[in-house]
């Protein structure tokens, strides 16, 4: 294999498919020259893997492995100003993973998701409302980022008024995971991420004090297998990370790839209106096509062979979603959308096995909401400019669309 261009270019990562496509064919398994890390982007091999968890472990910090690793100011902000984060849910091994995981299942039920439902469908019309009258609107920021964060700000129990702070420090948690930002940039984010730690630490100790009908109440007050409250470094990392951060970056990605898919095959517009088997499974079909999460790590534990390569312990994978899930042997024209594919949900964009996402239900039924609502109050959507062609943040882990001004016609 020679003349491969890197996956850490952006300009490569814009479009990785072609070399997505290319590596599959020729080398599913296959080393990075300039990072060490072996991509692996083929459905089975990623499937074999993930079925493995003990053999190939989650706990690797993509931040730890950026070039330079965690710089002195970095460590030195969060030890003296704020709260070291702990390893996310996704990226932690037992026995850790084992009551995390235990504890964030019981806040995203079905019965609970349910619940959200009508209020989640009440913001969507309500941020439509503040755009319609215009036929036209930058999609992401008008609604693909603020539903999830207004969605899951409520539950927590925060205003949605601090919304664009809320972004901010979002924004923060997850810039290191892309391994691709200045090392100016990372400590600006560390600085955010203690600011917004301290926000939280002061509302934990008073869901501490008088509990709340509210998620952070069920946080704040979670215990330990010995009886006692979790220490405020876990629960940050939980509020922060595995709830404020994962649970609305990557809806947020799901929900603005959506509409640009929808827009690039006009064909399906009337189809998604017949009725909500057919959003669902284009929701199913988002998610394949355009992974949020394109890649996520695995540490090699013991040696051991894959795809008829020799591996070594130590040895870093980096499982490529978005790779796998347009892999032809697993779904049929698997580079376009199909609303009458078998079993759509059969994708890898939220895990499987022991990591598979908490939070997919709610994820989910964000993106079902989404589009039924703005299918039934919208219509003919289009480019504002018919040779826009979308921005995606720099990232070896997200698929994220920088700005999307569309148009449309009201219904």
């Amino acid at each position: 294999m020679t003349e491969i261009p890197s996956l850490m270019d952006p300009a490569v990562q814009a479009c990785p498919y072609a070399l997505y496509d290319r590596l599959r064919a020729a080398a599913p398994i296959w080393r990075m020259p300039d990072t060490g890390f072996y991509l692996v982007t083929s459905f089975a091999l990623c499937e074999e893997v993930m079925r493995q968890p003990d053999l190939f472990a989650s706990g690797v910090s993509p931040q730890a492995l950026s070039p330079g690793g965690i710089s002195d100011e970095v460590v030195r902000i969060y030890s003296e100003e704020g709260w070291f984060p702990r390893q996310s849910c996704s990226t932690s091994d037992p026995p850790r993973h084992i009551w995390v995981r235990a504890l964030l299942s019981r806040l995203f039920t079905a019965s609970r998701v349910r619940e959200m439902t009508p209020s989640m469908r009440q913001t969507a019309h309500d941020l439509i409302d503040s755009f319609v009258p215009a036929a036209r609107c930058e999609f992401v920021g008008a609604f693909a980022h603020p539903l999830p964060m207004i969605v899951i700000a409520r539950q927590i129990g925060v205003p949605a008024t601090m919304i664009e702070t809320f972004k901010a420090w979002s924004d923060a948690i997850v810039e290191p995971f892309s391994m691709m930002i200045s090392p100016e940039r990372e400590i600006e984010c560390a600085r955010l991420v203690v600011e917004m730690q301290r926000f939280f630490a002061e509302r934990i100790e008073d869901r501490r004090h008088e509990p709340r009908d509210d998620l952070l109440s069920v946080i704040a007050n979670a215990r330990d297998e010995d009886g006692a409250l979790l220490p405020m470094d876990e629960v940050l990392t939980i509020v922060t990370v595995d709830l404020l951060a994962s649970g609305n970056e990557t809806t947020t990605a799901a929900i603005a790839s959506g509409m640009r898919l929808l827009i690039e095959n006009p064909g399906i517009e009337a189809r998604l209106r017949g009725g909500p088997d057919a959003v669902a499974t284009f929701a199913e079909e988002v998610l394949r096509l355009e992974s949020p999460a394109q890649g996520m790590f695995r540490e090699v534990k013991a040696d051991t062979v894959l795809g008829g390569v020799d591996l070594r312990a130590g040895d870093l994978l980096s499982l490529r979603f978005g790779a796998a899930n347009r892999d032809e042997t697993a779904f049929e024209e698997a580079s376009r959308i199909d609303l009458d594919r078998r079993s759509p949900g059969r994708h890898l964009a939220f895990g499987i096995g022991r990591h598979h996402c908490i939070g997919a239900p709610l994820a989910r039924q964000e993106l079902i909401v989404s589009f039924e609502v703005l299918l039934d109050r919208l219509r003919d959507f289009r480019l504002q400019d018919p040779d826009f062609r979308p921005a995606y943040t720099p990232s070896f882990f997200g698929r994220n669309i920088e700005a999307l001004p569309v148009a449309f016609t009201p219904a």
